[in-house]
């Protein structure tokens, strides 16, 4: 039988929890890269726990054993709140014997593609370390598709080949990020009509979408006035000290963006 944290990821993919936009307002997910933060995120009112370095880049991956105590928090072991982590980039484990081994609790993954748009078949290096971590891992992995709005800066491969592969094989959900933080936002690399259609094509596909990048008020307005149907909105700066990514994660943070979320989608909602 699965754990109710495998049926609950199964909804995920199936779209069920995301068929109607107007059923409820996005989910918010926050990356955290301790377990300090993870219990101020909650506080604030997280609905998805990621975990990330973000010293180490875009999908930079925490330490296990950050990993692993964030893991053993009582809303990851209730199955209350799904835990995702960021895996890096496929180009930093060519070698598969450096994979290491993941704590169970793990609901969703996800590992970048920066560096391999000119690779002859990088979706075969993609489900090769998928399936390298999948064997090291106490959970089963749903598997979180990553294309980066930035893809010229970050040489990774086309949005639509990146869904593509992600209907290929399996995938729960597609996130668009930035790959490059530099100040700039998802917004400034891609067009709210582009999004549009993108939320179309995963829904279609049974993918749940999640946007990131430097998501903040100005953001959420153009979305939430939009017909761009996101399914989780992730932020890392919006709920951090001074919305600076590498400091610390702040309850009041992470519920003032919390509240704006709600707001907006009220107030569009209404409309």
């Amino acid at each position: 039988m699965k754990s109710d944290i495998q049926t609950e990821a199964a909804k995920f993919q199936r779209g069920s929890l995301f068929a109607d936009k107007r059923t409820r307002s996005p989910w918010l997910l926050v990356s955290v890269r301790s377990r300090q933060e993870a219990g101020r995120a909650i506080e604030g009112g997280a609905e998805i726990l990621d975990v990330k370095e973000p010293f180490r880049g875009s999908l930079g991956m925490a330490s296990l054993a950050a990993i692993t105590d964030i893991s053993s928090l009582d809303p990851v072991i209730s199955k209350k709140i799904p835990f995702s982590v960021a895996l890096g980039e496929v180009i930093d484990w060519s070698d598969e014997a450096t994979v290491p081994s993941l704590p169970a609790g793990i609901t969703f993954a996800k590992l970048g593609l920066s560096q391999c748009a000119f690779e002859q078949d990088w979706s075969a290096d993609w489900m090769r370390v998928r399936e390298a971590f999948a064997r090291r891992s106490a959970s089963d992995l749903n598997w979180v598709a990553v294309a980066y709005a930035d893809s010229g800066e970050a040489a990774s491969p086309a949005i639509s080949d990146v869904i593509e592969a992600a209907v290929k094989t399996n995938c729960a959900g597609f996130l668009i990020d930035t790959w490059k933080k530099d100040g700039r936002t998802l917004l400034d690399h891609i067009s709210i009509d582009e999004l549009t259609k993108i939320a179309i094509q995963c829904h279609t596909s049974g993918l749940f979408l999640a946007l990131a990048g430097r998501l903040n008020e100005t953001q959420l307005q153009e979305l939430t006035g939009s017909d761009v149907a996101a399914d989780v909105i992730a932020i890392r700066s919006a709920g951090c000290r001074g919305h600076d990514r590498t400091a610390e994660i702040e309850t009041q943070s992470v519920a003032a963006f919390k509240k704006s979320l709600r707001q907006r989608f009220l107030s569009a909602e209404i409309a």
